[in-house]
């Protein structure tokens, strides 16, 4: 039996492991081994993977658990994958050992049953949720794991698809498969397993007549799927949730079906990926249950040095397993140090950080952090609130904020003002229909976009909605860009009175203070929201700076598409709410851009 490690772990303690695991039989095999060398601190890891592991070893201890373990399943697929080699780089030629951690994560999403009900001795987990840096395998891995779900499941007329937003990114994991099929020194194992070719490749196999396919968003083959298996390869890339959702549907139709997503972080908090992998980290973190959903992020801790193999290794699990050169690796991080433009590519693909390199106003990193908020808005009822708005264009997007002000104990004796949001968004309904936009679409099916009908936004129903929101909460006032919705302020004001209705001047200055003020609010996450919309338009602003220093945050000129209007709104109230608080006000305290 492999032993535990007593010291940090060090490339000779894995190739001892790696010769091990290659003759090991089913009696020695320790798919827990992984998971007590983190434990134990051995293996250096981040919270996310502690919590991941943390949430699998609580229901052995729990009596009460709904779920049942089974090590077999695991043992077989890291039986099925030592038959196979790998076929390019360093190792090339030899046998396909999976490494501590990919034993852990398989036996986990393999081996957790159910013990009664309808889905008695069925799987768990019917969605699986990996985010792993560059270099850690998972083409090859998940091509493999694929041709067990095609061979080795015992499923009658299995199918598995590999999907990607790209036929080429879809076909790294899937020609990775056509080569270990083809590969001579394989084909005793797999020789029920045939590729055919016409338009394009087709794995089939004899035994249960299953085939697998790749698949890709100008694919024409989504319809009429049974899905047992299916692949989404680098979420991080995905724009929206068309892939996902449509594949997540053809997997309703089988008992233990199984969504695979795996990527590298990326660069884009505005898209699909961002949503997957801030759901996942909540998942990890415990703010919600959800008992079909696996997940893990290698990743490292906010505080970590960057610049130290500590770090590194942290956040690759494959360090001492995989063909990661150990000093490439080190020479692209340092890099990063006289050469920014590197960070974003550098960070994501090797310590698997969402970063932004641009020069966007806000960390996005930061904005995310502020979108925690839990507390429902009927508790701020009798609180002050200013209402922000920002009509924008009447054929696009408009914002609706209401933002309160409470006083937080922080620490003992420590009181500070916060700031709660809680956006609304609208577009008109034919825009949205006409799939012009598709984050608008994805928005309005998650319920964070409202629409109205036809091509334009009704100001009147807005009013009516400002006027619901004046007598349902304690409104103090609006305010408005001073520019727009003349006639709605005129009728605000006619209904609650002249002090209703404040007109914000959004020139370079106007809002000099209010938009400082928010920037240090969310370095200091003493602003909440919870809505990412918002959080998108927050981090596609930018910021043009003025004589004596004076900001104006707006939007970018080479992305014009990319909306701030939520956040316009937010700085209007803001900036109303430091007024009334005058100039001894927590408010006016310096603060950089």
């Amino acid at each position: 039996m492999l032993l535990d490690l007593t010291e940090r772990e060090t490339q000779s303690d894995f190739d001892k492991m790696d010769t091990y695991l290659k003759t090991i039989e089913e009696e020695d095999f320790d798919c827990w081994w992984y998971a007590r060398q983190v434990e134990s601190g051995m293996i250096p890891a981040c919270q996310f993977v502690k919590n991941a592991i943390a949430r699998e070893r609580a229901k052995l201890s729990d009596p009460n658990c709904l779920y049942y373990f089974d090590p077999h399943p695991g043992f077989r697929f890291f039986a099925f994958c030592r038959h196979f080699y790998h076929l390019k780089g360093d190792k090339g030629g030899t046998p396909f050992i999976l490494a501590p951690w990919q034993i852990w994560v398989f036996s986990m999403l393999l081996g957790w049953k159910n013990k009664e009900g309808q889905y008695k001795d069925k799987r768990q987990y019917k969605v699986t949720y990996l985010e792993v840096p560059r270099g850690s395998g998972k083409s090859a891995m998940m091509g493999l794991f694929g041709l067990f779900m095609l061979s080795m499941d015992g499923e009658w007329e299995p199918e598995v698809y590999v999907a990607a937003t790209k036929k080429d990114q879809a076909n790294l994991i899937f020609n990775s498969v056509v080569r270990q099929v083809e590969f001579p020194a394989n084909k005793k194992i797999i020789q029920h397993i045939k590729v055919r070719r016409k338009r394009e490749y087709l794995i089939s196999t004899k035994l249960q007549g299953g085939t697998f396919k790749s698949l890709s968003k100008d694919s024409k083959s989504f319809d009429g799927m049974n899905i047992h298996c299916a692949l989404v390869d680098e979420i991080h890339a995905h724009p929206d949730s068309e892939i996902w959702d449509v594949l997540s549907s053809g997997s309703n139709k089988r008992a233990q079906s199984l969504m695979v997503g795996i990527t590298t972080a990326g660069t884009n908090f505005s898209n699909f990926g961002f949503q997957q992998s801030t759901y996942m980290k909540k998942l990890l973190r415990g703010d919600f249950h959800d008992d079909e959903t696996f997940a893990c992020v290698w990743t490292i801790d906010k505080g970590d040095d960057l610049y130290t193999e500590d770090t590194w290794i942290k956040a690759n699990p494959s360090w001492w397993t995989s063909a990661i050169n150990h000093t490439k690796f080190a020479n692209a991080i340092e890099r990063t140090r006289n050469w920014p433009e590197t960070k974003a590519e550098t960070f994501t693909k090797l310590l698997n950080i969402w970063y932004q390199s641009s020069d966007k106003w806000l960390a996005p990193e930061k904005v995310a952090a502020c979108n925690d908020l839990t507390i429902p808005e009927e508790q701020f009822k009798d609180i002050p609130c200013i209402i922000g708005v920002d009509l924008g264009w009447t054929e696009d997007m408009t914002a609706l904020v209401n933002v309160y002000e409470r006083i937080e104990k922080e620490a003992e004796g420590v009181f500070r003002k916060h700031y709660y949001v809680y956006p609304r968004f609208f577009s008109p309904s034919r825009l949205v229909a006409s799939g012009s936009k598709p984050k608008y679409t994805m928005w309005e099916k998650d319920g964070l976009l409202e629409t109205m009908p036809g091509d334009t936004i009704d100001y009147e129903v807005l009013q009516e909605m400002i006027f619901k929101e004046f007598r349902s909460h304690r409104v103090i006032e609006t305010a408005f860009d001073r520019w727009n919705g003349h006639q709605m302020m005129t009728n605000i004001q006619n209904q609650f009175g002249r002090d209703a209705v404040s007109q914000i001047n959004q020139s370079m200055g106007g809002l000099n203070d209010a938009s400082k003020f928010f920037k240090r609010l969310v370095l200091e996450q003493r602003i909440h929201f919870h809505h990412d919309i918002l959080v998108w338009n927050c981090v596609n602003a930018v910021v043009r700076v003025g004589n004596g220093g004076l900001i104006l945050v707006d939007k970018d000129p080479g992305a014009p598409q990319d909306k701030i209007d939520g956040l316009k709104a937010t700085l209007n109230a803001l900036e109303r709410f430091m007024i009334r608080n005058g100039s001894n006000g927590d408010a006016w305290e310096a603060i950089m851009i």
